[in-house]
């Protein structure tokens, strides 16, 4: 009987472990994502709100395929979805002039966001934090990886 009580100490306690484990597991990308994020040279960033609204700010930023320049700050949706190889997509949906919308293949490593678009653009975006400046009024295209 004292064998039993303890292999099911020892079977709960490392059920105990196991699951502190699993708990203290990478945060989700719909939890990374929120919050400001800019690119290098400051001319298009993001600040993603929970409910899957946020803004998209340019400074002078092309976007990806349809060659349309972007300039001012504007209000948008965005889904995150994960297929059956994890590859999450993000999917922005925004109004200029029409509606645009926009799906990047998206990876967050802590402050540091990989976007990349089927044309071949991709995007290092950083986390801005309120000690970052705000972003130049001259900076110049963003560099494609």
């Amino acid at each position: 009987m004292k064998m039993f009580k303890r292999i099911g100490a020892l079977a709960l306690a490392l059920a105990l472990i196991v699951t502190l484990f699993a708990a203290c597991g990478k945060p989700s990308v719909e939890k990374q994502i929120i919050g400001s994020w800019r690119d290098s040279a400051g001319v298009i960033g993001f600040d993603f709100a929970e409910e899957g609204v946020g803004k998209l700010i340019a400074l002078d930023f092309t976007v990806p395929v349809l060659n349309i320049s972007l300039k001012g700050e504007y209000d948008m949706t965005y889904t995150l979805s994960t297929d059956d190889n994890d590859v999450t997509t993000l999917h922005i949906s925004f109004n200029y002039v029409i509606p645009i919308n926009l799906d990047l293949t998206v990876e967050i490593d802590n402050d540091i966001m990989r976007l990349s678009h089927e044309s071949g653009l991709s995007y290092t975006m950083t986390r801005v934090t309120e000690t970052d400046a705000a972003p130049a009024e001259n900076a110049s295209e963003p560099l494609s990886e």
